[in-house]
């Protein structure tokens, strides 16, 4: 299968699909992380996507003409990018979906001149703390300001 993943820059007809895929896979996040509190990416809209589209930096890995999977790249300053709504089609997720597609994030990333690249995670999600901190990452902040313990990683490019 892997080799049938193709990894895209999103379009705005992605946007409805996206939608579910993100809200999906955060539901999933949401109940192996503990958390019970609304996380911010169940308000967003189609039109919220549409926008995030055209603004930030928004990577789809498709396999068979169907969205797997997706993040979204926000750039803080020139050299400084944050990582979001990272999201990987549940029926999928552990299956190296995520490592591809983060690996093509990465590879955008340096290709575009970022030097650091930081995200938050909830620090009761071991899985995920784990995949982050073995591709470099650092835990360099925590807080509980919504409502579960989450940490600010960061990772020099």
């Amino acid at each position: 299968m892997h080799a049938d993943i193709t990894f895209r820059q999103a379009v705005p007809a992605d946007s409805a699909e996206l939608l579910k895929l993100i809200q999906w896979a955060m539901q999933v996040y949401a109940a192996k992380s503990g958390i019970t509190t609304p996380l911010d990416a169940f308000s967003e809209t189609v039109s919220d996507l549409e926008q995030h589209i055209a603004r930030d930096h928004v990577i789809v890995a498709e396999h068979k003409h169907t969205l797997i999977g997706t993040v979204r790249l926000v750039r803080l300053s020139l050299d400084r990018a944050y990582f979001t709504r990272f999201a990987v089609h549940p029926h999928l997720q552990q299956t190296g979906v995520g490592r591809l597609l983060y690996q093509a994030a990465e590879a955008w990333l340096l290709g575009q001149g970022f030097r650091t690249v930081e995200l938050h995670t909830a620090l009761t999600n071991e899985t995920l703390v784990t995949f982050y901190q073995s591709r470099g990452f650092v835990l360099v902040e925590t807080d509980t300001s919504r409502g579960y313990p989450r940490g600010l990683f960061r990772k020099a490019l």
